[in-house]
C-alpha cells in the first residue's frame, strides 16, 4: 500500500487520492472521525465491489505493472474544524473489469499480515515448522483461504522484512551485537571471535554461564564433532559436549569454525580452555579426523585422547590379547589384511579398541554419537539456509530443551522412588538415595548379573586387612577375575577395571560386597559425578589449586541446584511464591550492596564493523 508523508499535507487540502470507486454519490458527504477511519471505511467499499484501493497522490497500477489510468477515485479532506473528514468528492467510471466476490482477496489492499500473525509464525517456525505448514495452519484457524487476508507469499515477504530488520548492520555484526546484549543478562557469559584478512568473521565460540559451571562439575569427558554445515555460509558448527550425572547429554559451548583445519581446532581448543579457567579435562572423545588429532595434541596432550567407536567388537571389555585375536581373525576372515584402512586402524587400536583402553575414564561416552545426536536436532530445525543469528537461537533452544529433560530428571531422581527389585532391600534403598534414577538403573542391571559370579578361591594375605577373590563366570570358567578387598580402608578393586573406567561399580564388585553381607556402598566405590548432590558438592572434587574463578563456578552450580528445589516448592502457591520471591529480592539487594554490584551498568553494545562472508 502506497502512503504519502502525511507530515507535508496542510489539514484543509487534499490528504489522500483512493483511486478506483463505483456509486460516487453515495460516498461523497460521508463524516469520520480520522483519515485512518475514512481509509478503512472505503477499503470495506472497495472489496464490497470488487477493486482495489491505495492511499496517495501516486497513480501507479496496484500491483506496480503497467498503469491502467484509470481516473476513478475520492478525495477525502479535512472539515473546517479540523476535527472530522470528509469524503468531498467522488468518481466512478473505471476503466478496467472489476473482480468477482471469489477474487477479492487478492487485491493488495486488501491482504495484509498483522503483528500477531508474524509473532505466532515466528513461533511455529523456531520449533521447526515450515513457511507452508505454518500458512495451512492459519488457513485453518482463520475458516479458510478467503478469510486468513494474506497470500503465502505475503506471509514469507513479511518474515524475511523481519530478518532483514534483525540484521540491518549485516549478520555477523547483529550476532556480536545479541552475544554483547546478552552478557548484560548473564555476567557469566563467554564470548569471542576472530576476523580474517578481508575483515570477514573466520571463528566464533560462545559458551553461558549454565555451561561454563557445568563444566566444573562435568568437564571431565569431552566429546566433539564437526558434521553440520546448514548455514548461508557453509561453515562447520563444532558443538563441545559432555554427560550428566542422568547420562544425557550436555553442552559445554558451542563454536562456528571457518574449515576443519587443525589451525581452527587449535583456536577453538585454546579459546575453550580459557571459557572453562583452564580446568583440564581427563579424556576427549572425537573421530578419526587427524586435523582433530594434531590441534589436541598441540594444545591439551595430557587429557587421553579416544577415538569414537563403531562396532561392538571395539566396545567389548576383552584383554588386550582376546581383543588382539578377534581382531586378527576377523581380518583374515574377510581377506582385508593388505587393506590400507585396516593397516591404519590395526595400527591406532590403542586409540579406539575397549581393551587398550581399560583404566581411562570417559564416563561412558565411547562415541561421537552425542554430538551427532544434537547435529540431527538442528537439521530439524534448520530445514533451509539459515544466517548466523537463525544458527545461534537455534542452538539455544536445543540447549534449552536439553536443561528443560535435566530438570525433568532431578525431579524423578529426588520424588519418584524406583522400584526394587532383588530382595537385598538395605543395600537397594542406600544407593536409591545417593544416585541419580538412570544410575540407580546401571546398578540395579549390574546387581542382577552378579549372580552370574562364583567365588573360586579366597586369600588371606598376610597382614589380615587384604582379602583376594578370584572369581569365574557361569558358563565361561576360562575367564577369571581379580579382586581384592581392604578392609581397612574399605577398597575394592577388581581386574576388569570397570569403575575405574566409568566410575559405576562392576558386577564382580558387587559380588563381593554380598558376600562380605554389605549394606550399603562404601565412600570409595561413590562417583560423586553419578550422585543426586554432583552440583552440589563440586566443591569436594575440584582442584584445589585451581584459580578462584573456577571456585566460583563450582559455587555457581551448587547454588543452582539448590535454587531449583527452593523454586519447586515455592511456586506450588501464590503465598508461597511471593514469599520466596521478595526473600530473594530481599538477598539480592543485601549482596549486591555488599559487593557494590549496585551501580548503573552502561548498556550501550559496541557498534562492531565484522563483514560478512560470501553466501554460499
Amino acid at each position: 500500500m502506497d502512503h504519502t508523508d502525511e507530515d507535508n499535507v496542510k489539514p484543509t487540502e487534499e490528504c489522500h487520492e483512493v483511486h478506483n470507486v463505483d456509486e460516487s454519490d453515495r460516498l461523497v458527504g460521508h463524516l469520520f472521525c480520522s483519515r485512518d477511519q475514512a481509509w478503512y471505511f472505503y477499503k470495506g467499499f472497495t472489496r464490497e465491489h470488487g477493486f482495489s484501493a491505495r492511499k496517495g497522490t501516486t497513480r501507479l497500477d496496484v500491483e506496480g505493472n503497467t498503469r491502467t489510468c484509470c481516473k476513478a477515485r475520492v478525495v477525502v479532506t479535512a472539515t473546517n474544524t479540523n476535527d472530522k473528514w470528509v469524503i468531498s468528492k467522488s468518481y466512478q467510471e473505471h476503466n478496467h473489469a472489476l473482480c468477482t466476490p471469489a477474487m477479492t482477496p487478492f487485491m493488495r489492499s486488501n491482504r495484509a499480515v498483522s503483528k500477531a500473525d508474524i509473532d505466532e509464525t515466528t513461533t511455529l517456525k523456531e520449533v521447526g515448522v515450515g513457511t507452508s505448514q505454518v500458512m495451512n495452519y492459519l488457513t485453518q484457524q482463520a475458516g479458510g483461504y478467503h478469510n486468513v487476508g494474506f497470500t503465502h507469499k505475503d506471509l514469507y515477504n513479511a518474515l524475511q522484512r523481519g530478518k532483514a530488520n534483525e540484521i540491518v548492520d549485516g549478520d555477523v555484526n547483529a550476532v556480536i551485537a545479541y552475544f554483547d546484549y546478552k552478557k548484560y543478562d548473564d555476567l557469566g557469559f563467554f564470548m569471542t571471535y576472530s576476523v580474517g584478512e578481508s575483515g570477514t568473521l573466520y571463528n566464533l565460540i560462545w559458551s553461558d554461564s549454565t555451561s561454563r559451571s557445568d563444566y566444573t562439575c562435568f568437564g571431565d569427558v569431552i566429546t566433539f564433532d564437526t558434521t553440520y554445515k546448514d548455514n548461508l555460509y557453509g561453515r562447520p558448527i563444532m558443538p563441545i559436549a559432555g554427560v550428566n550425572y542422568h547420562h544425557n547429554t550436555i553442552v559445554f559451548d558451542t563454536a562456528i569454525i571457518a574449515d576443519e583445519t587443525s589451525q581452527s581446532f587449535e583456536w577453538v581448543l585454546h579459546n575453550f580452555l580459557e571459557a572453562m579457567m583452564n580446568k583440564s579435562h581427563i579424556s576427549v572423545v572425537t573421530d578419526g579426523d587427524r586435523a582433530m588429532q594434531r590441534a589436541i595434541k598441540s594444545v591439551i596432550p595430557y587429557a587421553k585422547h579416544i577415538l569414537s567407536a563403531f562396532s561392538k567388537c571395539m566396545a567389548s571389555w576383552w584383554k588386550t590379547e582376546e581383543f588382539d585375536i578377534q581382531w586378527r581373525s576377523v581380518v583374515s576372515e574377510f581377506n582385508v589384511e593388505k587393506h590400507p584402512c585396516v593397516i591404519e586402524k590395526g595400527n591406532t587400536r590403542h586409540l579406539w579398541a575397549q581393551a587398550y583402553l581399560t583404566g581411562h575414564f570417559f564416563a561412558n561416552i565411547r562415541s561421537t554419537q552425542r554430538c551427532e545426536y544434537m547435529n540431527a536436532s538442528l537439521a530439524i530445525a534448520l530445514k533451509h539456509k539459515m544466517t548466523y543469528l537463525d544458527v545461534v537461537r537455534a542452538i539455544e533452544d536445543e540447549i534449552s530443551r536439553m536443561r528443560m529433560n535435566e530438570l525433568k530428571a532431578d525431579y524423578l531422581s529426588s520424588h519418584m522412588k524406583p522400584f526394587q527389585i532383588t530382595k537385598l532391600f538395605d543395600l537397594e534403598s542406600h544407593v536409591a538415595a545417593i544416585f541419580t534414577r538412570e544410575s540407580f538403573r546401571a546398578f540395579q542391571d549390574k546387581l542382577l548379573r552378579e549372580t552370574l559370579y562364583r567365588i573360586e578361591a579366597e586369600i588371606q594375605s598376610l597382614s589380615d586387612e587384604c582379602q583376594h577373590y578370584i572369581l569365574s563366570k557361569y558358563k565361561e570358567k576360562n575367564r577369571k577375575f581379580e579382586i581384592s578387598f581392604d578392609s581397612r580402608t574399605k577398597t575394592l578393586i577388581c581386574s576388569c577395571k570397570k569403575f575405574k573406567t566409568v566410575g559405576l561399580l562392576c558386577r564382580h564388585q558387587l559380588h563381593i560386597l554380598k558376600h562380605l553381607n554389605y549394606t550399603y556402598l562404601p565412600e570409595t566405590l561413590i562417583q560423586s559425578r553419578w550422585t543426586n548432590d554432583a552440583k552440589a558438592s563440586t566443591a569436594s572434587y575440584v582442584d584445589l589449586n585451581v584459580s578462584p574463578e573456577v571456585m566460583q563456578m563450582a559455587r555457581f552450580a551448587a547454588l543452582c541446584s539448590t535454587s531449583s528445589r527452593l523454586c519447586y516448592i515455592a511456586s506450588k502457591t501464590d503465598e508461597s511464591f511471593k514469599t520466596a520471591r521478595d526473600e530473594m529480592k530481599r538477598l539480592i539487594e543485601e549482596l549486591e550492596n555488599s559487593f557494590g554490584l549496585n551501580d548503573s551498568v552502561n548498556q550501550s553494545i559496541v557498534v562492531n564493523n565484522v563483514r560478512d562472508l560470501q553466501r554460499k
